[in-house]
């Protein structure tokens, strides 16, 4: 019987029609791509360009029917969407990514939206006007992944907002509303997030994408340069890993890897990845990952479109049933399925 499989970890956008970064300049020369593209290189952070590796995935339109015709052979019962760059003024704007999902023909199974954490006064009305907008809602990403190096995309602009006070009182409350956190950082930020992981025994919290390891294996943004640096990351990043995996509140998503910050050069190709190239790039770490944290409480995901720029959907999965081929199919249909479920509360 063929593994049941749901997506935890997808973003859907669609810059024509909802407010994103690009949406200004996708309005005005969206009739012409590869200009488009051109003017959105030379007016974005070069550290932007960089992590996104190709401007057309963000560029372009990235919706229920996209992704479906991406997973090919692979029957997918839903997916979970996972906030994705909403624009707008005032707090309570963040509210209107979930309704405008809400509004999509194929909806997500679960909806993860955006809030701040640390904004006490405004948090309890955003996390309420998300129940409001969709059943679906779920949890919170509030991104705190930011990196010394200025050639690494800061995706939180709020400083480090995410190590005061406020801030685990506000991803304490969560847990007390039956709310999940997805926690995307950088690896060197590890150390820090296990201490504040700590003081929240009761939020269910997950490491997205194995908390990216910026240079793991080629340079990237400056970071990454020589053989030596590479392996003084993977060794300080598997200790850290080891360390948060005994916190019994943290599950794991296996994902992420290929996306051009962690160094891989997929991108950079005019053929995307093979499976067999994944397995052999990324299949150790995700082994470990998995080691780690078990079966009970990992679970494989695309990460599509932000993935898409290195491998294709069925070269990836592919990659994902090779890694678990030691596994029983009831320890499969967990990775796979199972374990977002129960997460998520799906």
């Amino acid at each position: 019987m063929p593994i049941r499989i749901l997506d935890p970890h997808i973003h859907l956008w669609d810059p024509y029609t909802t407010p994103r970064p690009v949406t200004a300049l996708v309005k005005l020369l969206g009739r012409w791509p590869k200009t488009l593209e051109k003017v959105t290189r030379t007016l974005m952070p070069r550290a932007a360009v960089d992590f996104v590796g190709q401007a057309e995935y963000f560029l372009n339109p990235h919706l229920p029917h996209v992704y479906h015709q991406d997973t090919g052979k692979y029957e997918i019962e839903g997916f979970v969407h996972i906030q994705a760059a909403w624009e707008g003024k005032g707090p309570m704007a963040m509210v209107d990514e979930t309704k405008w999902l809400e509004s999509l023909e194929i909806k997500p199974l679960a909806i993860i939206g955006q809030a701040h954490l640390e904004d006490l006064e405004n948090l309890p009305k955003i996390l309420e006007g998300h129940r409001a907008a969709s059943k679906a809602f779920r949890g919170v990403r509030d991104m705190i992944a930011m990196h010394p190096s200025k050639g690494v995309m800061d995706h939180s602009h709020r400083g480090e907002a995410w190590k005061t006070e406020a801030f685990q009182q506000g991803l304490a409350s969560l847990g007390e509303q039956n709310l999940t956190y997805d926690a995307y950082l950088y690896a060197h930020q590890l150390k820090d997030f296990i201490q504040l992981v700590k003081q929240v025994p009761n939020t269910k919290i997950v490491l997205d994408h194995l908390a990216c390891p910026v240079g793991l294996a080629g340079e990237h943004g400056g970071v990454g340069k020589t053989e030596a640096e590479r392996q003084q990351i993977q060794e300080s990043w598997y200790k850290d890993l080891t360390a948060l995996a005994q916190l019994p509140n943290v599950h794991v998503k296996l994902s992420g890897l290929l996306m051009p910050v962690a160094g891989f050069d997929f991108h950079l190709r005019e053929q995307k990845a093979s499976a067999a190239e994944v397995v052999d790039a990324i299949g150790p770490h995700l082994e470990y990952g998995l080691k780690l944290w078990g079966v009970d409480r990992s679970m494989f995901a695309s990460n599509f479109p932000m993935d898409k720029v290195s491998v294709t959907f069925e070269n990836l999965y592919d990659a994902f049933f090779q890694i678990a081929g030691g596994y029983s199919e009831a320890e499969q249909q967990q990775l796979f399925r199972d374990n977002a479920m129960a997460f998520y509360g799906i």
